[in-house]
């Protein structure tokens, strides 16, 4: 029942665009002159596929190009959260079937939202959905843009090869579609070339420089009180800070926000609390953000060990030449042998899907012969890895500029010989489905999750699994003592949190 007590609840931070509420979006959202070019082709003919790491700002890009296209006239944008757990549990006719529905009734909410006069009806199978989007078209004698988030679930990816059909059928003259995916998707299915059927743009964001605005433009339009030189010492500047924090963080912006979190009842800003900031989010955040992910990546979830023993090698031989004092700073870039990446693929996948490292170069020429890619690392742990544990400014200066040469990591060497890739699974449901919903409460792994008393009075009333948790409709949760509206907002944001990626 609803009750005065849901205003005392804190409702936590806004993380993830898709939870912002529509009236404040602007208030906390900023996009940089590259993030225009993205938003701009959006909007325009022909499907699009636009590819980051989590919370890298795919759902703020995609929430934006509908919030612009709203104000032209001869496009009918329509924004479709697929956060739907059916989907993930589904495949084949009964995937299309969802899919079709759930399209059905974003397109029949645009059409409220904006007076238009239209009957859409809900659409069951494919073809009466490619009928009714042409008649759609037609008689509004609007261009109708698509935009899918949450489309990709790197640990259930069967559906995914279904989802890709539809989008390239669904694309036509009258009918762009757009979605937004992970570095670690790679199933697309045989009828979907994803490079010949689409655009795909990639989101980068952590190459900065000391003239980059981006960062520092965030930081002005969110936090005020962190852009006033008056808050630093007097060698550091606003533009530093930011932009620091944004490649401490590989250009995550989820990353970089919670970063800037704990800055905001800072009185002075320096070098000791920029130390204790990078090393707290790699043990408070990063590191606990494996924990979190794992019970979702499915089949892939016996890769979440190796992974984290690659990124500790990673970050120890980029630290090497600092603890043999060949180096006073350590190199912020690797570069690997593709072979090497080749067979660790996915590990990699997902490194880069959690921010641990951030691919900057597809190609590069190695030293010792041979080529492959160069992996941004992220500062946070090779902090931990430099003996000192301690940030000074030439190290600041250093990896805002960006290390010219990368460390090297050679065929012929020995740095992942022990790592084992372990024997994968047959596709079945996500782990975290089936734990208990105590896994939920306020954690490292979770920290703005549910209280003791919300858990209790869910397991009390038979809500025992995160999975029962997120079929439980918001009627029943509303029955339930002390859950009002306020609280059901939280425990569904957290679910969401806890089952998509």
């Amino acid at each position: 029942m609803s009750n005065d007590h849901d205003r005392d609840i804190d409702a936590g931070l806004i993380l993830a665009a898709e939870e912002c509420p529509p009236d404040t979006f602007s208030k906390y959202h900023s996009f940089s002159a590259y993030d225009d070019v993205i938003i701009r082709k959006l909007s325009s003919h022909g499907p699009v596929l636009v590819r980051g790491s989590r919370g890298s700002g795919k759902s703020a890009l995609l929430l934006e190009a509908h919030r612009r296209m709203r104000g032209e006239g001869n496009i009918l944008p329509v924004y479709v959260s697929l956060r739907y757990l059916p989907l993930l549990q589904s495949d084949g006719a009964e995937y299309i079937e969802h899919f079709c529905i759930i399209l059905s009734k974003a397109i029949q909410k645009e059409l409220q939202d904006r007076g238009i006069s239209f009957d859409f009806g809900i659409a069951g199978d494919q073809l009466t959905l490619q009928l009714g989007l042409t008649s759609l078209s037609q008689n509004v004698n609007k261009r109708i843009v698509l935009l899918f988030d949450d489309a990709a679930h790197i640990g259930r990816e069967k559906p995914l090869e279904v989802f890709f059909d539809l989008f390239r059928t669904l694309s036509s003259n009258l009918t762009s579609c757009k979605a937004s995916i992970y570095p670690g998707v790679t199933k697309f299915g045989v009828r979907f070339d994803v490079f010949n059927d689409s655009t795909v743009i990639d989101i980068n964001r952590s190459d900065v420089s000391a003239g980059s605005n981006f960062f520092p433009d965030v930081i002005r339009a969110r936090y005020p009180k962190l852009a006033d030189k008056g808050s630093f010492s007097d060698r550091l500047s606003p533009a530093q800070f930011a932009n620091i924090l944004g490649r401490a963080v590989v250009g995550n912006l989820r990353g970089f926000i919670l970063a800037c979190n704990r800055f905001e009842e800072k009185e002075r800003i320096g070098i000791p609390e920029l130390t204790s900031c990078f090393l707290d989010m790699a043990t408070d955040y990063f590191w606990p953000l494996m924990d979190e992910v794992a019970p979702k990546l499915g089949v892939y979830e016996p890769l979440i060990e190796p992974a984290r023993q690659v990124v500790e090698l990673v970050v120890d031989h980029a630290a090497r030449p600092v603890k043999e004092k060949t180096r006073s700073i350590a190199q912020d870039r690797v570069l690997i042998h593709r072979q090497i990446v080749s067979h660790y693929a996915k590990i990699f996948e997902i490194l880069e899907y959690l921010g641990f490292v951030a691919r900057r170069e597809a190609s590069r020429a190695l030293k010792s012969g041979g080529r492959g890619p160069v992996f941004a690392v992220n500062l946070c742990h090779l902090l931990e890895a430099v003996p000192s544990r301690r940030l000074t400014f030439e190290m600041i200066e250093e990896w805002i500029k960006g290390t010219p040469d990368p460390s090297e990591i050679h065929i012929s060497g020995t740095t992942f010989h022990e790592v084992v890739l372990p024997e994968l699974p047959d596709e079945h449901g996500l782990a975290i489905l089936e734990r208990p919903v105590s896994v939920l409460g306020k954690s490292k792994t979770y920290p703005y999750g549910l209280t003791k008393d919300m858990i209790d009075r869910l397991e009390n009333a038979g809500i025992r699994s995160v999975g029962q948790l997120a079929t439980t409709t918001n009627q029943e949760l509303d029955r339930i003592d002390y859950i009002g509206s306020a609280k059901i907002n939280r425990i569904r944001d957290v679910v969401y949190q806890a089952i998509w990626m």
